[in-house]
């Protein structure tokens, strides 16, 4: 893995904070308009677009080959969050559903555009493959099982997946918090 340095990305993004890796094939869109924590890795291949503002917090791993949209809306990627290999996450989406065209290349008052930001709150954890749609919150704790497709938000601690989410399970609140808390006193 090569790695931008430290001094690369304090010029490159919006702001960095200390021990972050970040792989130099990753694609930056509006660098400018990407803010990223402490201890964060961000694996090869990956895309980030920040046109519309992406934060992330600290922490953070992002896998290869995962893609943040944030053109049409901000992404924000609270603190503890593990991202994985695939999962895409748009902020911006045609609606093609009453005859409206689409694609980019498509004058907008031809469009249907649905744009919302997207909030992972503290220890979210998106499985491979999964896609998320714009206007999702995923609540602190919660977890998205691979290949799911997340048009809705998801509840605090909830294990949900499938397409569409369905609710599997709970995470343990109290050992993730006391886990936390020992790790952040150590």
């Amino acid at each position: 893995m090569e790695l931008y340095s430290i001094d690369e990305l304090q010029s490159l993004l919006g702001g960095v904070g200390v021990n972050v890796q970040i792989d130099r094939s990753v694609k930056f869109i509006s660098p400018k308009n990407i803010y990223i924590g402490s201890n964060v890795r961000i694996d090869s291949w990956c895309f980030i677009s920040g046109a519309a503002g992406v934060t992330i917090g600290n922490n953070v791993h992002i896998a290869h080959a995962a893609h943040l949209f944030g053109n049409g809306a901000s992404i924000e990627i609270h603190d503890f969050c593990g991202i994985s290999s695939r999962v895409s996450i748009f902020t911006s989406t045609d609606d093609y559903s009453e005859g409206w065209l689409t694609n980019p290349t498509i004058p907008n008052q031809y469009r249907k555009v649905k744009s919302a930001p997207v909030v992972f709150q503290k220890h979210v954890i998106v499985g491979c493959g999964s896609v998320v749609m714009p206007g999702c919150v995923l609540k602190t704790g919660a977890s998205v099982g691979a290949l799911s497709f997340v048009n809705k938000s998801v509840p605090e601690y909830a294990i949900v997946s499938g397409n569409p989410i369905r609710l599997i399970g709970k995470r343990d609140q109290n050992r993730l918090q006391t886990l936390e808390k020992e790790y952040v006193n150590k």
